[in-house]
């Protein structure tokens, strides 16, 4: 649980603010690759989805390739049952392991086993329910593959795999990076072809790039509506490498387009699908992952069995209130639309700390402290911390625990301890509203 109490000190206020194009280090290459890319990929992706990052349900933490219908639709079922579609998770995503291969006019064929009812048949059920439906294509010429499965990729065939999926009824594609060319430019070619069939259907359809590198996000936005920064999260140690990484990338998150730090997971109970050891997280590390995605913002998808797992873990991913943060607009050019590292360097697998917040459309904060050491500690956002969130020299700030849902207080001094925050990846979430300037 992430159960902590805060006080404030008096200290000396200095509310210095870097400009936001300082705020993050950004490298040269990197900056000629941006200015490159906004040159080469003007038109971008034309469809007006990812004004906030995606949320949704995907199959690949909960089952990995061994997919079947009936899970799909178990799934899509348990997501309006639990109330979770009413909180915004809209898309049901089925990952790798559908799609048996091509018929003799190159047409991607479903596994008739595993979907005998065929993949428009899935998406009329799953609008049914009031969802939104998605579903999977590598852009090399083959896709991940398990020791179960093997699929096609869709390098050469762009154009006729997004008319098929948009005529199944697609609301989303995943595009994973399997089998293709790691080279930058190549790269950016191979997702900007499927981008742009996507274009030519006419329907927006939400593209999420999963090509596992933080070299994607200064160009992301020109391609998808969210691009994977890093490997696989598939435990606590893989997605705090990811949190490291998304220390770097704040500039280039925005309305249209987000770096994607992986999916939610959780204990993986329930789940049978993953054929590879060391998969998975505590329920205690899942809210930590939960609250921190919230902050950054990034995609919410739940890649888990939802009617199976705790309670507790059910609640993390049911908070409306850190939801809240991860829909909030932000206050951009003020700050970035991202949130940033307030404070603490490079999270070890099993050391440190770090504080993180982003600005609010109220004026406010949210801000969430993390704690990777074996045992809790108290954590501070001093004087140097404080200062970044720009509140005016006089203030008074109710402080609200976003997990035990209630107020904790005011303070009018620029200092905030969470007091005993958990070890092994524990957590704290405040938000922080201005009360009076």
């Amino acid at each position: 649980m992430c159960l902590h109490t805060i006080y404030s000190r008096s200290v000396i206020p200095s509310f210095y603010f870097p400009s936001p194009p300082t705020m993050v280090p950004v490298d040269g290459a990197s900056l000629c690759v941006f200015l490159l890319c906004l040159c080469c990929y003007v038109s971008g992706l034309d469809n007006g989805l990812g004004l906030t990052p995606q949320m949704g349900y995907s199959t690949w933490n909960d089952c990995s390739s061994n997919i079947t219908e009936a899970r799909v639709k178990f799934m899509a079922d348990a997501m309006v049952s639990t109330g979770l579609a009413r909180l915004g998770y809209e898309y049901v995503n089925v990952d790798e392991g559908w799609l048996k291969g091509r018929d003799a006019d190159g047409n991607m064929v479903a596994d008739p086993v595993r979907f005998p009812s065929g993949m428009k048949a899935l998406g009329d059920y799953i609008h049914s329910k009031g969802l939104k439906y998605g579903l999977y294509t590598s852009r090399g010429s083959c896709q991940c593959s398990t020791s179960q499965y093997q699929g096609p990729g869709s390098q050469g065939y762009e154009v006729q795999d997004a008319k098929i999926m948009v005529a199944w009824g697609a609301d989303y594609i995943k595009e994973d990076s399997c089998c293709g060319s790691q080279v930058h430019d190549d790269a950016f070619s191979q997702y900007g072809k499927f981008r742009d069939a996507l274009n030519g259907t006419g329907k927006p359809v939400f593209f999420a790039l999963c090509g596992w590198s933080s070299w994607y996000a200064p160009v992301g936005w020109t391609l998808g509506n969210s691009w994977r920064i890093s490997g696989d999260g598939q435990n606590w140690a893989a997605l705090t490498n990811a949190i490291n990484i998304m220390a770097n990338l704040t500039l280039y998150s925005r309305p249209g387009g987000w770096s994607d730090p992986d999916m939610l997971i959780g204990t993986g109970v329930g789940s049978y699908g993953p054929d590879r050891g060391g998969w998975y997280q505590t329920d205690l590390q899942s809210r930590s992952q939960f609250s921190m995605w919230c902050v950054f913002p990034a995609p919410l998808v739940i890649s888990a069995n939802i009617m199976a797992v705790s309670g507790y873990a059910f609640e993390t991913w049911s908070n409306s209130e850190a939801i809240a943060i991860q829909k909030d607009s932000g206050r951009f050019p003020e700050f970035p639309h991202a949130g940033f590292r307030l404070a603490g360097g490079v999270l070890g697998q099993d050391s440190g700390t770090n504080i993180w917040g982003r600005a609010l459309s109220d004026g406010g904060f949210a801000v969430v402290f993390v704690n990777n050491n074996p045992n809790a500690v108290n954590i501070t956002c001093d004087q140097s911390c404080f200062s970044q969130m720009k509140f005016p020299s006089a203030f008074s700030l109710e402080v609200r625990d976003l997990w035990a849902h209630q107020v904790l207080g005011t303070i009018s001094t620029p200092t905030l301890t969470a007091m005993n925050v958990q070890g092994t990846g524990g957590c704290a979430m405040l938000r922080l509203r201005l009360v009076t300037a």
